[in-house]
């Protein structure tokens, strides 16, 4: 339950949908990221593995598997097949089974009882994508989007589009809120979305502005923004992309 008291100033009048990142957003992220480990399995640079990544393997649904032997042939280290698919297979089961942040359920309850339309849009690697998708995901969100299903990764515009298409929603009526200030905000603001910066470093004080974005420091202040309610709540079935 969301126990501040409602600040005086409420932005954002004609946002009609919310769509969230992730990982450091919603979802509690490893201390290490996969793409971190791949790395570390490969005996590369970061840079390298997230350009490898972003290449191909978040644009397109793979296995584990798959994707570990096109890494392991692909930098001709067939004998990394097996700590590739393990690294890569731990990923798709915290996937199936996420860890919310404790700020998670209470903020977006209090968005979708007011009527908005919720989503989240998240650069995954198309190894790791649940099937089915986390029942928590279908009861909180409208829809979850996933670069591997989309073909384009945040800050691409394509990416806010998919999003946008499926909600018909316009631009304007969106409004973005990750972790990420080139992948969430700059690709957001360049779709023409609203934007939020969710910086969980402490303290947790006001809401600020911060690098052209207004910048908080936990999910539940959303609702304290916003307006009651969407002038007039989107009609869209439920759905998880």
């Amino acid at each position: 339950m969301i126990t501040q008291p409602r600040l005086r100033r409420t932005l954002w009048p004609q946002v009609r949908g919310i769509c969230f990142d992730l990982g450091g957003t919603l979802v509690r992220s490893d201390t290490e990221p996969t793409t971190g480990q791949v790395a570390q399995v490969l005996g590369i640079s970061l840079q390298q593995a997230r350009q490898v990544m972003e290449g191909r393997a978040k644009r397109r649904r793979i296995t584990p598997e798959e994707l570990a032997r096109e890494l392991s042939v692909s930098f001709g280290r067939p004998a990394l097949l097996g700590p590739l698919t393990s690294v890569l297979e731990r990923a798709r089961q915290r996937a199936a089974s996420p860890v919310l942040f404790p700020d998670t359920v209470p903020a977006l309850t209090a968005l979708r009882q007011r009527g908005f339309a919720l989503f989240a849009l998240t650069n995954s690697l198309g190894s790791s994508i649940p099937t089915p998708p986390p029942a928590v995901f279908a009861e909180l969100l409208d829809g979850v989007f996933y670069s591997a299903e989309t073909g384009a990764i945040k800050p691409e515009r394509e990416a806010f589009a998919a999003v946008g298409h499926a909600s018909r929603l316009l631009p304007q009526e969106l409004l973005h809120v990750g972790d990420s200030l080139r992948a969430d905000v700059t690709g957001a603001a360049q779709a023409g979305w609203h934007t939020a910066w969710l910086d969980r470093r402490p303290p947790a004080g006001p809401p600020v502005t911060a690098a052209g974005t207004l910048r908080i420091h936990q999910l539940t202040t959303l609702p304290l923004l916003l307006p009651a309610g969407p002038a007039m709540a989107p009609s869209m079935e439920s759905e998880v992309c």
